[in-house]
């Protein structure tokens, strides 16, 4: 009977079946069985919240940089409404720059005339002056507010390329 088994046994071999005689290899297969599903158990634990994490971090990552490049949208349209505005700007002030250093010149005419004739025009002499100072006070708030738009002008060019490095780096990850 020996010879019998063996002679099935090799048989089973040569067919790749697994041979468990004893008790002791099937009861090491089921600890090895359960070992295994119990780590499985584990990375389950572990891998499917993190995966879901990923994804909810990956679509917030989206709505972040799509609301950024509306906002930058939305930027730059402004940013062309107040170019324009700022070069009608820079031709009034060019204007009145001109105007007050023509204003000043005839100023300058009319005190000498004025002195001339000082004992009958002393009350106009005196608007002259104060007109000769609102001129200065003009001047020297329109020169002021020249550099307070250069600052301007030099703030929009830090602000542009500021948002244009980003944009260009960010712009290789649209799908569009």
């Amino acid at each position: 009977m020996t010879e019998k088994k063996a002679a099935e046994d090799s048989k089973k071999m040569e067919e790749g079946h697994l041979l468990l005689d004893d008790d002791a290899s099937v009861s090491s297969l089921e600890k090895i069985y359960e070992v295994f599903a119990a780590s499985a158990k584990r990375w389950e634990a572990i891998v499917y919240p993190s995966l879901f994490a990923f994804i909810i971090l990956a679509v917030y990552g989206f709505y972040l940089i799509f609301s950024l490049t509306t906002d930058v949208d939305k930027v730059v349209d402004e940013m062309k409404v107040i170019s324009s505005n700022m070069v009608s700007i820079s031709k009034n002030i060019n204007n009145m720059t001109g105007s007050v250093v023509a204003m000043s010149t005839n100023v300058d005419a009319m005190t000498a005339s004025v002195a001339s004739m000082d004992s009958q025009f002393d009350n106009q002499l005196a608007e002259m002056k104060h007109l000769n100072k609102n001129f200065i006070d003009m001047n020297r708030s329109v020169h002021i507010m020249t550099v307070a738009v250069n600052q301007m002008r030099r703030d929009m060019s830090i602000l542009n390329n500021n948002v244009s490095r980003p944009m260009n780096f960010m712009n290789s990850f649209m799908p569009w």
